[in-house]
């Protein structure tokens, strides 16, 4: 077959497979910080030694009694389909936690267990988003809020997070986002990427404007407890009077469980059929014999897990001593997660990139990398994101390489 005629018959080919996609899949994207991860990752395979600050990771390994608990479910033949929304032990269990944590009474029937995470936050919002439904949710903030809600045919009503505010999202913002269309108001704290906590009262306010709107309240508190200086977490679950606030969690950051994937949502009584019948079609059930491990994990020893906060502290005031070293930036205190979001507006301007072009360049001319602050939302640029959840000497190497990389800039 001549090259010309065979160009043509594959560009046929791929043209009538191209009208085959649902306009729903173009709606929905992934997170940056893989993508930054891949180039890094490629950029290291050519020989380079770059600092990793980018992904959203606690560098810790899991704690030995929750593997434990994993293998012996193993070796006793937990490798079979459970419920849908988790077996009853593990449900009662998170449920016990929950209720003891936030002074609620949760009762374990309305937790449903989920392959992570994300896999909780997407089942909730595609529970209660129809098209043109109004989401709120915080920008800079979790890609898949805004993501899910574009996929669900919802409207994505971006409240924007800024530095003059401490990236907080008050009830007073919120309030203006409101319209008759609003049907869920997504809030996240402690807040990725910007490492702000949500006040007592912010939560109560937030909580009155989605009743009085009738909205469902997605509460994201996967980084709960990772708070510093004291702090306190609040959640919406605290303070509700109507049943509609939906709790998404996991074991992920708490107990440096990312590769196990297990999540959990606490829903209101009338999602919890058609929310499992969802998550049935998704992936039938969590893993039995990692389901047992978050068992041990929630009613094990908790040491590993204050440990880890203390760390992140430490990391977090290492870091921030290290950046006042570093010119033309601007940041805030992280009073929880651990990332920290820093200004770069002005090096930006400076060299006339993106954050997005900045980040490729960090990476191949200095070997560090971030994410940048556009993969967060468009508020997010002119911003980087970097994570503490790496060595101290790790960090301040890589603090060092962002120092020289600025300077450098800054002086052209």
């Amino acid at each position: 077959m001549y090259p010309k005629v065979f160009i043509q018959k594959m560009y046929l080919r791929f043209r009538k497979f191209m009208k085959g996609l649902s306009s729903r899949s173009y709606r929905i994207t992934q997170e940056g910080a893989f993508a930054v991860l891949a180039k890094a990752k490629e950029a290291e395979a050519r020989g380079k030694n770059v600092i990793h600050m980018e992904i959203g990771e606690p560098d810790f390994d899991t704690p030995e009694n929750i593997k434990r608990a994993a293998m012996d479910a193993l070796a006793k033949g937990a490798t079979h389909y459970t419920p849908t929304p988790g077996i009853a032990e593990l449900r009662m269990a998170i449920a016990e936690k929950v209720s003891a944590d936030l002074g609620v009474n949760v009762d374990w029937k309305n937790v449903l267990v989920t392959v992570g995470c994300k896999e909780a936050i997407f089942a909730s919002i595609m529970s209660v988003v129809e098209d043109g439904d109004e989401v709120i949710y915080p920008n800079p903030g979790y890609p898949a809020y805004e993501s899910v809600t574009a996929y669900a045919g919802g409207k994505p009503v971006p409240l924007r997070l800024s530095e003059s505010n401490g990236f907080r999202m008050t009830p007073e913002e919120v309030n203006e986002l409101v319209t008759n269309r609003t049907k869920a108001i997504i809030i996240n704290s402690p807040h990725n990427p910007c490492g702000s906590v949500l006040r007592k009262e912010d939560v109560k306010g937030l909580v009155e404007i989605a009743e009085d709107a009738g909205a469902f309240l997605i509460s994201d508190e996967i980084y709960y407890p990772i708070l510093f200086d004291g702090l306190k977490h609040y959640s919406p679950l605290s303070f509700a009077r109507e049943d509609n606030v939906i709790l998404v969690d996991g074991f992920s950051k708490r107990y440096a469980m990312t590769g196990w994937r297990l999540g959990y949502a606490v829903v209101p009584s009338g999602l919890v059929d058609p929310m499992t019948k969802l998550l049935n079609n998704m992936t039938s059930c969590p893993s039995q014999f990692v389901q047992y491990a978050g068992i041990e994990a929630l009613k094990g020893p908790q040491d590993s897990v204050r440990k880890m906060v203390n760390t992140y502290e430490s990391r977090r005031n290492a870091v921030l001593e290290e950046l006042k070293k570093v010119e033309g930036i601007t940041y805030l205190k992280p009073q929880g997660a651990f990332y920290l979001f820093i200004n770069v507006q002005k090096v930006l301007s400076r060299v006339g990139m993106s954050s997005e072009q900045l980040v490729v360049k960090l990476i191949e001319d200095y070997g560090v990398a971030v994410l940048h602050g556009s993969s967060m939302g468009s508020y997010g640029e002119g911003f980087i994101r970097i994570s503490f959840a790496n060595s101290i000497e790790n960090l301040l190497e890589g603090i060092s390489r962002l120092g020289r990389a600025f300077s450098s800039m800054l002086s052209q």
